[in-house]
């Protein structure tokens, strides 16, 4: 497994959106001094961060108060949003003795890696099993950080397609046949 990527007390945080509304792909992006991650992530991993990362760090206010909201830059995307790889699994955690949130962004899950025995055997056979994990990133945010990235990741899962009032699928600009008009 390659060493993971770690970014800490990151500069600035953001998720978001490029590209017209059915046509989106979606980033978490982070960048600390001149370095800058940008990771490819589903929309709906995006939606899910944002309610999880709020829900989370409700959850830990009661143990670990959370200091005054410091001003946060944008939370938004900055070119180039060229990804290092894309997120199967993400996970949230936190540093109590330094107060950070952490966001791990892992481009392979534990399952994919779990091959029937024939069919890991045949790729040892033919020497094309490979033993990277893939790449892994951590994030260190202050909390402040965080619910600024929700805010703008939610924002741009909500900047998409209009849903439908009656099959609730996305409409097309150039039009939509719902199904249940049929």
């Amino acid at each position: 497994m390659a060493d993971p990527i770690e970014l800490e007390q990151v500069d600035a945080l953001g998720a978001g959106a490029v590209g017209e509304p059915g046509r989106r792909e979606f980033y978490i992006q982070a960048r600390k001094a001149s370095a800058q991650l940008t990771v490819l992530v589903e929309k709906e991993q995006v939606a899910l961060l944002a309610a999880e990362a709020i829900a989370f760090l409700d959850r830990i206010a009661a143990e670990y108060p959370e200091p005054p909201p410091e001003p946060v830059g944008p939370a938004g995307l900055q070119e180039p949003t060229v990804p290092l790889f894309r997120a199967r699994l993400i996970g949230l955690g936190f540093d109590p003795a330094r107060e950070l949130v952490l966001i791990e962004l892992r481009e392979r899950s534990s399952d994919e890696d779990d091959a029937p025995p024939d069919e890991a055997d045949a790729a040892d056979d033919a020497g094309a099993l490979d033993d990277d994990d893939g790449f892994v990133a951590r994030i260190y945010a202050t909390r402040s950080q965080v619910r600024a990235m929700a805010a703008r990741g939610t924002q741009a899962v909500a900047g998409g397609r209009p849903q439908c009032p009656l099959c609730d699928q996305p409409m097309d600009p150039s039009g939509h046949q719902c199904p249940r008009w049929n």
